[in-house]
């Protein structure tokens, strides 16, 4: 709500009131048409001497300073000190720094060192040249360095050879000699007064001034700048010399420092003490610096001026296409409402209730005059016959007022007239000459025509109406600060309000498409075009979502007056964004870059925004009155180079971006040849990039994504440096783009390559040898299992072949012994009956039966024997060996001596090896019994750690070779059962001297 002043009659209030008027007209015209930003050690600038600046090919600018020279990208600065430079352990002061052809830097250091850093090669000049102070560098058209001492002498460095040139023999005589050369590139020179050229090795003066430091510049037109002292003059191609006027610097102490003429055809001017100047053809102008001391001066590619200064650091100049009218330019109040008469005069209303009138002349402030009808202005509104209506607050005893001045006259409606809002916020002149009126309460919107005021019920609760807007149909459109949009229809009041925007509304525009453009307290802006709202806020880059104006600038854009300042976007863009066809809009943001402060917008009254007829726009902020000009805003159509800075792993610099000086220790990013490795246990991945736009960094937006790991774009907006955290080996590439402030992006941006290399489990020869050694594996595994299941599976098959043979066996010895044995009792029984009437032949009968039926008890005793398992031991095996030897040698009345162990190991053994070696035990006593006509038998077993012996010897007739009958089979017979079981059988014989049979098993640990 605005405040109520009264404005007093007396006549000192009156003259107060013009003395404001005439003194602020005076202080708006002063305003500066430059904007200066400074950037010092508070910056980041390494020290604020600066001794020369000098962009290079790539688009950087480099600042000189006595320590050292520093890389500067409009944000940041990389800082690079002469021992660095040099590999010296201790710094020389740089005296001068020069940008030359073929993207060279110069610099010239104390004590008679020159450098050229060029390409990332460092050269060092030091034969010839003089141990003094140098003054100024200077490049010619054979790439030679031009070399000015305080001292007054000149050298000539051309392919690391010094020429000296000494006055008064080379040179004239007098003071510190300067030098440049013209559009031609022919060399200039000055000194002591004489300016002349330099031409087949000699200095030819040509001009002379007054003795003094001279300084020279080339003309753009041709020719040449000279400023003398503090005089410009121009010699032109046909050597006239033109004086252009006097600097009249405040101090006249010192002299000229810098020269140069700008692309836009300007001169500036840079002085030791009295500061930085322009000449416009016309007058010289004191642009304001951070320091009066100009040590050097260049325009970079965008136009921008750069000046180094003595102490206050760098400068940036640029024309100031945004003017602020406020308590600081002698503005005595904030502007909150604003309009223009078809006649082009501005009037407009400010906070404290005064209403306000621009003509040729100046300001005006109407309300202090005396035909003022008096009250407190909140708005103004013209019409098309030059009639300018303004609204007051209605809190006087005669209620509401509405003023139209019209021919130099006041007329008053007011509440007699049936003015109805209490106090009047927003006022509008339709295409058909109707006023619209709104304000608060009550809940309606007037009309004024042809005299009558109509009356328009809205929605209870409307209460506080501030912006009224007509559409090409001729459609009224009226927005409250409660949200509620209404649209007024012939007599109709139609509620167009959306859910989806219920925030207050603080501006309506109509654009020439027809689209009504909606500013909201806290959602953006809104367009609503064929009946579709699309909402456009910060998640859709809109710079803030509290907007208070919205006005076009006639060049394709919308300008916007937010809580946080002035921003841009193109309307195109904006479209986009609505209609669906993209995600994001660009906005340009105006504010330290182009010398404004932090601003907000004003709001609560309507029209509250203007593009006057000359194509300035009038924005009124909370502190300020801006007055912008579009037309003065370089369309910068060229996209900005893009560059990455940086790659660092961890703590670790991987590559770097060094320009035009080398880079060590590190990859070069200049150009970059191969992909970076990056080490598997790295635990964050940084890059850091940057995009070359002086004009407004700060509007400078990136996109990034790393390929392998990302496929969408990612925007990082003004965010120069993205990090990721440990990344899987494999192969990626990192891309980054920008664009500068009119949106136009470099499609190409920067791109390194990055192999993150995996750990050794994670190489291909792991895997491989991984996967073969686990093949291997489960095939040994497959093959042992296999292995395992078919050995027990043979012995389970070896274990039935044995017990089938076991079977067999006890099946032929039943058969064969016990069988036969009961076969000869069964028929010895039938002779002994058929022999009964011959009893001697029956009892012989008689007693066969009895001998095979003991020789049947002692095969069946055996079979036993052989089967049972609890006889599966050496001691078993051993004792049965020496009962059987003594049974059955004492049947036969033969001696049997028997050699046993006194201790017997505790040894298993299978019942075939027992069987075998019982039955050639067996065989061999029996050979012994048939065959050798022995009395006495040595039965000797002897058990050693790893085997049985088993020693048979006998006292007979023995034999001299191998028997050939039957016998034989029996031998072999029992060398076979020997072997079977993996013994051994030898036998020892001679005739008349016994038989030595000597069995042996082995393999019994």
């Amino acid at each position: 709500m605005a405040a109520v002043f009264r404005i007093p009659a007396h006549p000192i209030c009156v003259c107060f009131w013009l003395v404001c008027v005439s003194a602020c007209g005076a202080d708006l015209s002063a305003v500066s048409g430059w904007i200066s930003r400074d950037w010092q050690v508070d910056s980041g600038l390494p020290d604020n001497a600066v001794t020369g600046v000098a962009q290079t090919a790539d688009g950087f600018l480099w600042i000189g300073n006595p320590g050292g020279i520093a890389r500067f990208d409009g944000v940041r600065f990389d800082s690079f000190s002469t021992q660095q430079l040099l590999g010296e352990s201790t710094g020389r002061r740089l005296r001068r720094l020069l940008g030359g052809d073929k993207d060279a830097l110069w610099l010239a250091l104390d004590h008679s060192v020159v450098v050229r850093l060029q390409a990332g090669r460092t050269e060092v000049f030091t034969n010839d040249l003089p141990d003094e102070v140098v003054h100024s560098l200077t490049e010619d058209a054979e790439g030679a360095l031009w070399i000015c001492y305080r001292q007054g002498m000149v050298c000539r460095l051309k392919d690391g050879r010094v020429t000296r040139f000494t006055e008064p023999d080379q040179l004239p005589s007098g003071s510190i000699a300067t030098l440049a050369t013209d559009r031609k590139r022919q060399l200039w020179f000055a000194k002591g007064g004489s300016v002349g050229r330099f031409h087949d090795g000699e200095f030819k003066t040509q001009l002379q001034f007054e003795p003094g430091v001279v300084r020279l510049a080339p003309a753009l037109s041709g020719g040449l700048w000279i400023c003398a002292g503090f005089e410009l003059h121009r010699l032109d191609e046909n050597n006239t010399l033109h004086k252009c006027g006097d600097i009249q610097p405040s101090n006249t102490r010192g002299g000229t420092t810098a020269l140069l003429e700008d692309r836009a055809g300007l001169v500036w001017i840079g002085t030791s003490a009295s500061g930085l100047f322009c000449y416009d053809g016309k007058s010289f102008e004191m642009i304001p610096t951070s320091d009066l001391q100009i040590s050097s001066l260049i325009e970079d590619r965008e136009g921008n001026i750069w000046a180094g200064t003595g102490g206050g650091g760098l400068n940036r100049l640029r024309p100031r296409a945004v003017i602020l009218h406020g308590r600081e330019t002698g503005w005595p109040a904030a502007v909150q409402s604003v309009c223009e008469t078809p006649a082009g005069e501005i009037w407009l209303t400010t906070q404290n209730g005064a209403l306000w009138r621009q003509t040729t002349g100046g300001w005006t402030n109407v309300s202090a005059g005396a035909d003022w009808p008096g009250g407190v202005a909140t708005c103004v509104a013209s019409g098309p016959a030059g009639e300018v209506w303004i609204g007051t607050v209605g809190r006087s005893p005669d209620g509401p007022k509405l003023y139209c001045w019209k021919d130099g006259r006041f007329t008053v409606l007011g509440q007699r007239d049936r003015l109805r809002p209490r106090t009047v916020h927003a006022l509008l002149v339709s295409r058909n000459g109707d006023l619209w009126i709104g304000g608060e309460a009550p809940d309606i919107v007037q009309r004024f025509r042809e005299g009558t005021f109509k009356e328009f019920k809205v929605p209870a609760g409307t209460r506080h109406i501030i912006a009224i807007a007509e559409d090409l149909k001729g459609d009224i459109w009226v927005g409250a600060l409660q949200g509620v949009l209404l649209r007024i229809t012939g007599d109709e009041v139609v509620n167009e309000t959306r859910p989806a925007a219920t925030k207050g509304i603080r501006g309506l525009h109509v654009t020439p498409d027809g689209a009504l453009w909606i500013a909201y307290g806290g959602c953006g802006v809104g367009r609503l075009k064929e009946g579709r709202l699309a909402l456009i806020n910060a998640e859709r880059g809109f710079h803030w979502d509290t907007v208070s104006q919205v006005i076009p600038d006639g060049r394709g854009s919308l300008w916007f007056g937010s809580d946080r300042g002035i921003f841009k976007v193109s309307q195109e863009q904006l479209d986009a964004v609505a209609e669906g066809r993209s995600n994001r809009v660009q906005p340009v943001h105006y504010g330290n870059a182009h010398g404004l402060p932090a601003l907000q917008a004003r709001s609560g009254e309507s029209p509250v925004v203007l593009r006057s007829q000359d194509g300035r726009l009038w924005m009124p902020m909370r502190t300020a009155l801006a007055v912008i000009s579009p037309d003065k805003f370089r369309d910068d159509l060229d996209p900005p180079s893009v560059w990455l800075t940086r790659v660092i792993a961890d703590d670790q610099l991987l590559a770097s971006y060094g320009g035009t000086i080398p880079v060590r220790k590190a990859a070069d990013l200049r150009h970059p040849t191969a992909a970076l490795r990056v080490p598997p246990a790295h635990r964050r991945l940084a890059f850091d990039f940057t995009a070359l736009h002086f004009g407004a960094p700060e509007n400078t937006q990136f996109r990034y994504r790393l390929k392998g790991l990302e496929t969408d774009w990612i925007d990082s907006e003004s965010r120069r440096t993205v990090s990721y955290s440990r990344l899987p080996a494999g192969d990626y590439q990192f891309e980054v783009k920008a664009c500068n402030s009119d949106g136009v992006w470099n499609e190409r941006g920067a791109v390194i390559g990055i192999v993150v290399t995996p750990f050794f489990w994670q190489t291909w020869w792991f895997r491989i040898g991984t996967l073969a050694g686990f093949t291997l594996a489960m095939i040994v595994a497959v093959r042992y299992i296999s292995y395992r299941r078919l050995r027990v599976r043979l012995q389970s098959l070896e274990q039935e072949a044995a017990l089938d043979k076991e079977r067999r066996r006890i099946a032929r010895d039943i058969h064969d012994d016990l069988g036969g044995s009961l076969t000869q009792i069964a028929m010895l029984s039938d002779l002994a009956l058929e022999d009964r009437a011959a009893p001697e032949k029956s009892a012989e009968h008689v007693g066969q039966i009895s001998t095979r039926a003991r020789e049947g008890i002692r095969s069946l005793d055996e079979i036993i024997w052989a089967v049972n398992p609890s006889n599966d031991t050496l001691q078993h095996l051993v004792d049965y060996i020496g009962q059987f030897a003594v049974g059955f040698l004492g049947a036969s009345r033969i001696r049997c001596f028997v050699d046993l162990p006194e201790e017997m190991p505790d040894r298993n053994i299978s019942s075939e090896v027992r069987h075998h070696l019982f039955l050639v035990v067996k065989e061999t006593l029996t050979n012994i019994v048939r065959h050798a006509r022995a009395s006495e038998v040595w039965v000797r077993t002897v058990v050693t750690a790893d085997s049985l012996q088993i020693s048979i010897e006998d006292n007979g007739q023995g034999f001299a070779g191998a028997p050939s009958d039957a016998d034989a089979d029996g031998l072999r017979n029992m060398t076979e059962r020997m072997r079977e079981i993996g013994g051994e059988f030898h036998i020892e014989t001679r005739t008349g001297s016994g038989t030595r049979v000597l069995l042996r098993l082995g393999g019994m640990e």
